[in-house]
């Protein structure tokens, strides 16, 4: 391996950066773990809680702040704001207070760290491995995935406080990291390093290690973690490419907040340093090289904290002006209505909860469509041209694209976190999906042949067959729309009658079917035709209301 000499003293630098590289890998697998382990603890209820989030500025700060101390990870909290805003759960202007939250909530991440745990690391991984393997429930698992992660977090931190104790005593390096140089060069550093490994924690972390050892003065490590703030900035803006204009919007919030927050804290660097050090422990009975590995690394998390609720000050009295700000920078668009899925957002397929109420949304958007097409049936049918029932079949083709790309996407959602709740609600979406399109396909294939045969045959429909056939028409579309409105708000007692209607719908056939007989028997041209393109209208329109009722069955608690 190659050395390096200096005052006497040779260092290894191919050993020191194997062992540094190795505790980086163990850390940053640690990391993932305690986010996996704790989002999947936490279920649902992140979800539902962004979900019930008011217009209130202070309670989305303190929603961003514990949903992100909660899993460890301000990038999956700003997954979850982003699936929110594209399925239009809250506002902008709601969203802006939990991003601004959410960077607060990664200080409790440093604040961990600063511990001095690395000798319990073994046993918390032991006992998270056994929470794994043995827990018979999947909160105990969870639970268990995260313990470990933990501990093999603090396992890494010890691995990079091991590689790098050689340089405490290593001069060339000690003169090097004590040259004032400025806050700038370790913003840069911690830009850089966290753009790098897609991580603020990890940069943190190391930063505090080598706080541990004595190797970075405060103010220098203040720097660097302030700096790893802005490189967080780069992976929101690469999680939102090719993603809708909302999602633009939301990164753009968290680089203003980062870049403008952070270049406000470094003119305050030494006032941070100074308030961290009032409220950090001290090692009085330590010297030198030792006091400042005791007592840097509590000092740095505590200033990093101190920034980042300063930053919130400074920015929670203007959250209406920030979300004017990137309208501007990123005007919205009209919504683009055609063959794209407007709702379904790939970057959240990872947080079931999140992409299955997306899925939703898109569903509704399908029926929506799928609703206005059978009301447009039945006067193109029986008076419409061929041209007109060309366009009605057309149409179709958007319903079947809705419906493949939202049976893609939910087949795409991460099912290891799934609760059993969450996956009877996947398939009832996908059934629901398959109904709407089957009902797509009764218009475009069988009504309007229908409608397509009355032209071939010159069919002349009467006043009596046309009102008949208008009114059960009418029903069928008022209880589709219902079955629809039900499943939307999972109302079982509008889903229960839409179940109910079925008397209704029997007595509407005798009595379709007795006018259609009386026209048999009256004197009207090609009236054996108009008797078979009636029967089959009624026919097709009935199958509409079976979907319906299929629909309807889909709102738990119906019979």
């Amino acid at each position: 391996m190659d050395a390096i000499t200096g005052d006497g003293m040779e260092l290894s630098v191919g050993f020191m950066l194997m062992g540094f590289a190795g505790g980086l890998a163990l850390f940053l697998h640690g990391m993932d773990g305690v986010t996996t382990g704790l989002k999947g603890l936490a279920g649902t209820s992140l979800s539902q809680l962004l979900g019930r989030l008011s217009g209130n500025r202070f309670s989305g700060v303190a929603t961003g702040m514990l949903v992100t101390a909660t899993i460890q990870s301000s990038s999956v909290t700003m997954v979850l704001v982003i699936g929110f805003l594209s399925a239009g759960l809250f506002t902008l202007v709601q969203s802006i207070g939990v991003i601004i939250g959410a960077n607060v909530g990664t200080t409790i991440t440093a604040q961990i760290i600063a511990f001095d745990i690395v000798s319990y690391s073994f046993g918390m991984i032991a006992v998270g491995v056994l929470a794994q393997f043995l827990g018979r429930r999947e909160q105990i698992r969870q639970g268990g995935t995260a313990l470990a992660g933990l501990g093999i977090l603090f396992l890494g931190m010890g691995v990079m406080q091991g590689a790098m104790s050689p340089l405490r005593e290593f001069e060339p390096f000690l003169a090097l990291m004590a040259t004032d140089r400025g806050p700038v060069p370790g913003v840069l550093i911690g830009a850089g390093f966290t753009a790098l490994v897609q991580s603020s924690s990890a940069t943190i972390g190391i930063v505090i290690v080598m706080a541990s050892q004595g190797l970075v003065p405060l103010e220098t490590g203040i720097a660097i973690a302030l700096g790893a703030s802005i490189g967080t900035t780069v992976t929101a803006m690469l999680a939102t490419i090719g993603r809708p204009a909302i999602a633009l919007r939301a990164g753009l919030v968290h680089v203003i907040f980062n870049v403008i927050g952070v270049g406000v804290m470094l003119l305050l660097i030494p006032i941070l340093a100074d308030l961290a050090t009032a409220i950090s422990p001290t090692a009085e009975h330590l010297t030198g090289q030792d006091r400042l590995a005791e007592e840097t690394p509590r000092q740095i998390a505590n200033a990093y904290t101190l920034a980042k609720v300063g930053m919130l000050l400074g920015f929670i009295g203007f959250t209406r002006q920030l979300a004017a700000l990137v309208e501007r920078l990123v005007p919205p668009r009209r919504s683009e209505v055609g063959l794209e899925p407007k709702y379904l957002d790939e970057a959240v397929l990872e947080a079931p909860a999140v992409a299955i109420s997306l899925a939703r949304k898109e569903l509704m958007r399908m029926g929506r469509r799928a609703l206005a097409q059978v009301e447009r049936s039945m006067p193109t049918v029986l008076t419409g041209t061929a041209a007109e029932l060309t366009q009605l079949a057309d149409d179709d083709d958007e319903i079947d694209d809705l419906h493949n790309a939202i049976l893609a996407y939910l087949r795409r959602i991460d099912d290891d976190p799934l609760s059993e709740a969450e996956g009877k609600e996947l398939v009832n979406l996908m059934e629901v999906t398959s109904h709407l399109e089957l009902i797509g396909d009764i218009v475009q294939n069988d009504l309007v042949r229908v409608g397509l045969h009355r032209i071939e045959e010159g069919v002349p429909i009467s006043e009596e067959t046309l009102e008949v056939v208008t009114d059960f028409h009418a029903t069928m579309v008022s209880l589709l729309r219902t079955a629809l409105t039900a499943f939307d708000q999972q109302d079982r007692e509008l889903a229960q009658s839409v179940l109910d209607a079925k008397p209704e719908v029997n007595e509407l056939l005798h009595r379709a079917a007795a006018v259609r007989a009386s026209r048999l028997t009256a004197d009207a041209p090609a009236r054996v035709a108009a008797y078979s393109r009636g029967t089959e209208a009624i026919e097709h329109l009935r199958r509409v209301y079976t979907f319906a009722k299929r629909i309807a069955r889909a709102v738990p608690g119906t019979d």
